[in-house]
């Protein structure tokens, strides 16, 4: 599948979620499901989008 094309907002908002990660990274807390799902939804909202827009 491919991946959709994210806005401006969207790629900002990973990059948000990315940068908590790594603070809780370097607190010593590796498993970090929750923003996985988070990200997945932004990516899941990009895909519904594209495809409304078809």
């Amino acid at each position: 599948m491919a991946e959709p094309k994210l806005t401006l907002r969207e790629k900002a908002a990973i990059v948000r979620l990315e940068l908590k990660g790594i603070r809780r990274a370097a607190a010593g807390i590796t498993h970090q499901p929750g923003l996985d799902r988070e990200v997945e939804a932004i990516y899941r909202k990009a895909r519904a989008r594209e495809a409304k827009n078809k």
